[in-house]
């Protein structure tokens, strides 16, 4: 596995990101962008989702991209987001697309996957909406839909795409059960019901079937296919954070041993 960082020049401004490949690239990879939260960097996501998409590098021959957001923030898809990347105008969407067409060319990539956690999943979301199509699947990790006066995207010219969600109800800065986002006084805007965001991905994608599943005590799938499959695991009892063996701050909450975020990724589009 080797790692190697970079940097991309857009709108005069030079974006970082940290690429890992593997030791021995096969042909026609998968690319994992995996983008930060709040407050992150590329470097500082990796550290605190304990590596856990890492391991899919070698394991399954991937391309992982972590970019960096500017003044540690992507300029994502809620209206109400008031970090110096709004105010500055940042076009992160036009900036992901450069990315990830730098990166195809260079590893004859097949299919891109998004992943991303709060802000960077909020990102994905945005990415998801203004530039449909650019990614072939997307994984959100505490980061359901802004309600309609708090999102700044359209639906118009959606693909159906591949969506995995991922929320704990015991997260307190982005509620299970929908109302105001935010952390220590700064709030984000009002964000849909973890339930309410995969009804909305579900429709777009036209996925009408419903089953519900239980793959691990405290855990619950909901999975709409019949389109692009659509699914939210609920985890009880977890807090704001991607699933991995880290010990992380206790301000984020309680996490999971069950299963990894690598690991939601590698099953629900069999790496």
């Amino acid at each position: 596995m080797k790692v190697n960082r970079s940097s991309l020049e857009h709108d005069r401004r030079d974006r970082l990101f940290i690429t890992i490949t593997p030791d021995e690239l096969p042909e026609s990879p998968t690319l994992l962008l995996f983008l930060h939260g709040s407050m992150q960097s590329s470097n500082v996501a990796r550290n605190f989702t304990g590596h856990t998409f890492e391991g899919l590098v070698d394991k399954h021959g991937i391309i992982l991209c972590y970019p960096d957001g500017v003044n540690h923030h992507f300029n994502d898809a809620r209206r109400d987001l008031t970090e110096d990347t709004r105010w500055m105008r940042i076009d992160d969407v036009d900036f992901l697309k450069q990315l990830i067409a730098s990166l195809r060319d260079e590893y004859q990539v097949s299919r891109v996957i998004a992943a991303g956690y709060s802000n960077g999943g909020q990102m994905v979301t945005r990415l998801l909406h203004d530039a449909p199509g650019t990614v072939q699947g997307a994984a959100l990790f505490a980061a359901p839909v802004p309600t309609e006066k708090n999102m700044l995207s359209t639906t118009d010219g959606w693909v159906p795409t591949p969506i995995v969600m991922l929320h704990g109800t015991a997260d307190e800065m982005v509620p299970y059960d929908g109302g105001q986002a935010g952390f220590e006084g700064n709030s984000r805007g009002d964000v849909r019901s973890a339930k309410e965001s995969l009804e909305y991905y579900a429709a777009l994608n036209g996925s009408a079937d419903f089953e519900e599943l239980s793959p691990f005590e405290s855990v619950t799938v909901d999975r709409y296919t019949g389109g692009a499959t659509t699914e939210l695991w609920t985890v009880e009892g977890m807090g704001h954070l991607v699933p991995s063996s880290k010990k992380l701050d206790s301000r984020v909450g309680p996490g999971t041993e069950l299963f990894t975020g690598g690991e939601l990724v590698e099953d629900f589009f069999e790496l």
